[in-house]
C-alpha cells in the first residue's frame, strides 16, 4: 500500500473563522496557559499542559495515544471497518467512549486532511505521526490548535514504534509513562530474539502484492521491517538502496529475484486470494524461497493488520502469530 505525499483539501471560510476566534481566544488567555514545548518534523509546538481534547490525523496515531490511556475525541480512519476506527488489539483501551471517526472509507492512499471535521471536534492538541504532512497543511492545522508531527530523525512513515511512543508521551507529558511502555514490548522482542538464534542474521523482506505484476517491498525503514530487524533478521543492502527515504518501492515480476532471499515475508492479509495469486506466478515458483518453504503468507486479516500498523499496541499481537511461523522458515 503505497502512501503518497498530496494534500487535497481546503478550508471553508466558516472554518477559518472558528479558527481566527479560536487563536483570539488563546491570546487573551496565554499568560494562564501552561505549555510544554516539543521539537518535531516541523518546528517547535507549546503543547497546552492540559490537553483533554486530543484529535489524530496520522493513518496509526490513535493506537499510540490509547496505549496512554487516552481517548482521542477524534480519529482519521485508515483501513479495516472497525468499530470507531479501532482494531480488536486496541478496542479495550476505548472503555465506553466513541471517538469521531474522520475520512471513514476514503483511504486513497494519499493525505486527505478534514480540516473541517478537525475545526468542528474544538481540539486542544492535533497529533500527526503517521502521515505526510506538507508545510502548508501544518500552517493549517496550527490554526485549529497546536500540531505535533513525526520526529525530525527519520523520513514520512519511517519513524519507529519507540520514538513514536517517546514523542507522544513528551507531548502529553507523561515520559516516564512512554519508557514504561517501550521497554515492555521491547522486552518481549529480545526475549524472542533470545529463544531463537535461527533468527540472527538470516536475510528477510516484507512483501506485497500490488497491481497485476507488480510489488512492493518494504524498506528497512518500515515498522514491517522494524519488527524483523528486532528479531535478528536483516534486510540485503539492495533493498535498502532501492527504497532510499521512501516507505516501499515496486518491482516487476522480472525483478522477483531479489526476493530469494533466507526467509520472505508476504503480507497478504489485506484482501483475500491475493496468497493463491503469488503463489501461482511462475516467476516466483522458480525461487529457492519458494521451493524450500520458507515463505510466509500472513493470510490472516488481524494479524496482517498488526504487522502492518506496527504500533506498541498491535506489535504484541503480532508477534504471539508471527513468531512461530517464523521459526519454521528460518530453520528450513
Amino acid at each position: 500500500m503505497s502512501i503518497g505525499r498530496l494534500i487535497v483539501a481546503s478550508i471553508a471560510s466558516g472554518v477559518l473563522l472558528l479558527s481566527a476566534g479560536a487563536c483570539s481566544s488563546a491570546d487573551d488567555d496565554s499568560a494562564a496557559t501552561e505549555t510544554r514545548s516539543v521539537v518535531h518534523k516541523l518546528g517547535t509546538t507549546d503543547v497546552p499542559v492540559d490537553s483533554g481534547r486530543v484529535v489524530t490525523i496520522g493513518y496509526s496515531d490513535q493506537d499510540t495515544l490509547l496505549a496512554f490511556g487516552e481517548v482521542p475525541v477524534g480519529v482519521t480512519d485508515w483501513y479495516g471497518d472497525y468499530p470507531d476506527a479501532t482494531w480488536p488489539w486496541a478496542q479495550n483501551a476505548l472503555g465506553e467512549q466513541h471517538p469521531v471517526v474522520l475520512n471513514r472509507g476514503q483511504f486513497t492512499g494519499q493525505a486527505n486532511i478534514d480540516y473541517e471535521g478537525i475545526a468542528a471536534l474544538a481540539p486542544d492538541l492535533i497529533m500527526a505521526q503517521y502521515i505526510d504532512v506538507s508545510t502548508d497543511a501544518y500552517s493549517r492545522l496550527s490554526e485549529i490548535a497546536p500540531t505535533v508531527t513525526g520526529s525530525p530523525d527519520y523520513p514520512d512513515f519511517g519513524m519507529p514504534w519507540q520514538e513514536n511512543v517517546r514523542l507522544v508521551g513528551e507531548s502529553l507529558g507523561e515520559q516516564e509513562k512512554a519508557d514504561e511502555l517501550v521497554t515492555s514490548v521491547a522486552d518481549e522482542l529480545d526475549a524472542q530474539r533470545q529463544a531463537h538464534p535461527e533468527f540472527e542474521g538470516k536475510t528477510v523482506a516484507v512483501v506485497e502484492a500490488g497491481n497485476p505484476g507488480k510489488f512492493w517491498v518494504r524498506s528497512p525503514n518500515d515498522q514491517r521491517s522494524r519488527l524483523l530487524t528486532s528479531l535478528g533478521f536483516v534486510i540485503p543492502e539492495q533493498i535498502a538502496d532501492l527504497a532510499g527515504d521512501k516507505d516501499a518501492f515496486e518491482i516487476s515480476t522480472e525483478q522477483l529475484g531479489m526476493l530469494d532471499l533466507d526467509v520472505l515475508v508476504w503480507n497478504t492479509g489485506s484482501t483475500a486470494g491475493t496468497s493463491d495469486q503469488v503463489r501461482a506466478v511462475p516467476t516466483y515458483q522458480a525461487l529457492d524461497v519458494a521451493k524450500d518453504g520458507r515463505d510466509i503468507f500472513v493470510d490472516d486479516p488481524i494479524v496482517s493488520g498488526a504487522l502492518t500498523w506496527g504500533t506498541v499496541l498491535s506489535l504484541p499481537y503480532a508477534i504471539e502469530a508471527l513468531v512461530p511461523q517464523l521459526a519454521v522458515a528460518a530453520s528450513k
